[in-house]
């Protein structure tokens, strides 16, 4: 009868179990209710008394938790024999959550204010990362502060720089606190109650089983003491997710230097066509300055062929300008490059003034960043008193940037 006896203590070892598991459950939907709860299994050889007061047999009520500063985060005993339960902070149990992104015209200063901001409301940095791979900068912060002041916090957010997008949420975790108390506090009884049966236990066997159930409740509690340790330390401390991007700033001091302009000499030879297929044929050279093909100012000085004069015959001073075919290249290429033109002017030819336009084809020969060889041919138009003439007149120059 002995051996049976224990043998039915040790099976009814996982029902008591089961019971006080049964029991949170209940206590947490309805703390204040007076349902008694299954005992915890006899020790070997021990006999229950009908008036003595079950140690189980208490109603599943929590004690109200000890009001802590939030500052002063949760506190919880060890797991060996029943203690006092966790400490729950003092205000409201909210679990604060903020996310927000910010624009500013610094990413180093916004930074630096922030981390200031949080050391005077003793919050911490979790996380700071910053990218910088030569566009816009931006900063990921993670702060955790004090949840009395989180409302501070987010509002010097505003002075900081501007709140391009924002959610706050609030997640009210009281009955998830209460909850894990009542487990603790059911846990850290049926701990002791075992403790008890373990000095009355007669066999190894019955040891081994009930050290095997101790070791599996001390690990519940740890587990309900940490998940209690977690909660008050959200409802302490409101946690803030910044993304802060740096607003886009025109980089000038890496753009590539231009030449302003471009002077340039002009090798010139004019034949002017005149009726009756007379022809007078004219040389020199002349200069050339402006932006480039976009536009410039030249000024040409000839000398007529077999003239005697110590002087030039013609002097042409034209502006203009020339542009690339897309359909040819643009004026990319180094090499080969064609264009055309328009140029009006004034003429001086043989002493009489005239007005001078002219059409310009041409190809660059050569084209670098610091000079251009080019060549063209224009077809010249001169008007004035003595009569029009035209004037085929190709050119040889070379212009270097400045």
């Amino acid at each position: 009868m002995a051996c049976s006896h224990r043998v039915l203590s040790l099976l009814l070892v996982p029902l008591g179990l089961v019971a006080c598991a049964g029991a949170n459950m209940k206590a947490a939907s309805a703390p204040a209710s007076g349902g008694a709860m299954m005992e915890p299994p006899m020790a070997p050889g021990e006999a229950r008394s009908s008036d003595a007061p079950a140690l189980m047999a208490a109603p599943a009520q929590a004690p109200a938790p000890a009001a802590v500063s939030a500052a002063a985060g949760t506190q919880v005993a060890g797991a060996g024999r029943p203690s006092a339960t966790v400490a729950a902070p003092e205000r409201e149990m909210l679990d604060i959550e903020a996310h927000l992104t910010l624009l500013v015209a610094n990413v180093s200063e916004a930074r630096a204010r922030l981390h200031e901001r949080a050391a005077e409301l003793h919050g911490t940095i979790t996380s700071d990362v910053l990218r910088d791979d030569g566009s816009p900068r931006e900063l990921s912060l993670t702060i955790r502060v004090p949840s009395g002041s989180s409302d501070a916090f987010l509002n010097d957010l505003e002075r900081v720089g501007q709140v391009t997008a924002r959610q706050i949420i609030a997640k009210d975790v009281g009955r998830e606190y209460h909850d894990s108390e009542i487990v603790l506090h059911n846990l850290e009884r049926t701990l002791a109650r075992y403790e008890e049966i373990l000095q009355k236990a007669t066999t190894v066997e019955e040891m081994l089983r009930i050290e095997a159930e101790l070791s599996r409740i001390r690990g519940e509690i740890d587990r309900v003491k940490g998940e209690l340790r977690y909660l008050g330390d959200r409802v302490s401390r409101a946690t803030v997710y910044l993304v802060i991007h740096e607003r886009t700033r025109e980089v000038v001091e890496n753009l590539p230097e231009e030449a302003k302009f471009y002077p340039g000499l002009r090798a010139v030879s004019l034949s002017e066509l005149r009726g009756e297929r007379s022809t007078v044929s004219a040389w020199g050279g002349g200069v050339a300055i402006g932006v480039g093909r976009g536009g410039n100012v030249e000024l040409d000085a000839l000398h007529r062929t077999g003239s005697s004069s110590h002087g030039p015959d013609v002097v042409l001073l034209t502006a203009g300008g020339d542009v690339y075919s897309d359909f040819l290249g643009g004026g990319r290429r180094r090499f080969l490059n064609p264009y055309l033109g328009l140029r009006v002017g004034y003429a001086r030819v043989a002493g009489a003034n005239d007005f001078a336009g002219a059409g310009t084809i041409g190809v660059e020969l050569f084209k670098s960043r610091y000079a251009t060889i080019d060549t063209d041919v224009r077809v010249l138009g001169l008007f004035g008193k003595p009569g029009s003439e035209l004037g085929i007149e190709p050119t040889l120059g070379a212009n270097v940037a400045f």
